[in-house]
């Protein structure tokens, strides 16, 4: 028992000194704030991936939308996360660009209208590329846009990266904000569900709140940050799990020996 609790007190040093290091909290000021019922900014200008200037409201129409920000550069999430959409769309049993209709939407003003169709060329299978646009916002569009879904984010210059929440939203075909996932891996069941309610125009419901971040432990600086503080959190949770396990079979070893 000992031992173990040695163990114990060094994580909590560890996520403690992990805190220290990072200073307060690296996730400060990133949220994806639940706007459900509101209705998106449908007027706001945008450049597809065929470089056809657009408005949110002609990316709307009858179908519901999945709605991912992100950008084409990130080096953490953000390509998980677009895969997990597309994974848990294509096991829904939906069919693309009949039951609903996907938007990307780079936060990166340097995303290149050549690169987001490479991107929506190489990172989607045949089947799903009909059903989905990538957007690069004009001048004046991604802050409302971002506001009024609540993705907060920021650009850290010193990593040449954005820090910013993984997940997607479900917009209904009018364009009120139905429902959010978040992460980067989606129960299918559960997509095809949001997206049907949608459809029919059903209200919006709240999701449990559980986040991840696109933000990672930086060598250049040497702080920890989310990731590393994540994986100290289940660590000292598993401690807790395995010294309550460890006290169980004491007890019931003291009594098959008899032993009060």
């Amino acid at each position: 028992m000992r031992t173990r609790a040695g163990l114990l007190v060094l994580l909590l040093a560890l996520h403690a000194g992990g805190a220290l290091a990072h200073g307060a909290h690296p996730e400060a000021g990133i949220a994806y704030d639940q706007h459900v019922d509101a209705r998106l900014p449908t007027q706001l200008a945008f450049t597809d991936d065929t470089g056809r200037a657009v408005r949110l409201a002609d990316e709307l129409g009858t179908q519901p939308v999945v709605l991912v920000l992100g950008y084409l550069g990130c080096r953490d999430l953000c390509a998980l996360t677009l895969k997990g959409v597309a994974e848990s769309l294509a096991r829904s049993g939906l069919v693309a660009g009949r039951d609903y209709r996907a938007l990307f939407v780079s936060i990166d003003p340097r995303d290149t209208v050549a690169e987001l169709a490479k991107a929506r060329r190489e990172r989607l299978a045949p089947g799903e590329r009909a059903g989905w646009r990538f957007l690069a916002p004009q001048a004046g569009s991604l802050a409302p846009l971002a506001s009024a879904v609540g993705f907060r984010y920021r650009y850290e210059p010193e990593r040449d990266a954005f820090a910013h929440p993984a997940g997607f939203v479900v917009v209904k075909p009018d364009g009120t904000l139905a429902r959010y996932f978040f992460g980067v891996r989606f129960d299918s069941d559960q997509v095809r569900t949001a997206l049907e309610d949608a459809a029919r125009g059903k209200p919006g419901t709240l999701t449990d709140r559980l986040l991840l971040f696109c933000y990672h432990f930086d060598p250049a600086t040497g702080r920890y940050t989310l990731a590393i503080l994540h994986i100290l959190d289940g660590l000292i949770a598993i401690s807790f799990v395995a010294a309550a396990f460890f006290a169980w079979r004491h007890v019931r070893a003291r009594r098959r020996i008899g032993h009060p």
